[in-house]
């Protein structure tokens, strides 16, 4: 079901429906590494196809790594905000500005 507020309703259809199938995927695999580091899930990322260019902010808080995804293809907004902490993993969907460089801290959740 479509959203009908928050910032997902910003995205555009192909953009809403790819960001639930990349939160699945990013998250299952990253959900059994214990304590991340920023390298592990660079690769994790990386095996999964993302390339270094798309990802962002990579960064370790005690036993949680932060990180951002520019997913813009084709004029679409669809980015993600993810923590990897094992069990605790979680990322989202975001909304990126369409044009000019990504900034993770500029995104709407």
């Amino acid at each position: 079901m479509a959203p009908t507020a928050g910032p997902e309703v910003e995205l555009n259809a192909r953009d809403w429906c790819a960001g639930h199938r990349h939160e699945q995927r990013v998250t299952e695999a990253l959900w059994d590494l214990k304590s991340p580091t920023p390298t592990e899930v660079r690769t994790i990322l990386n095996d999964l196809g993302y390339i270094d260019e798309r990802i962002h902010g990579l960064r370790r808080s005690g036993t949680t790594t932060r990180f951002s995804l520019d997913l813009r293809d084709r004029g679409g907004r669809l980015c993600m905000a993810g923590s990897a902490a094992g069990t605790r993993t979680v990322v989202d969907m975001c909304v990126a500005p369409a044009t000019g460089p990504f900034v993770p801290g500029q995104r709407k959740r």
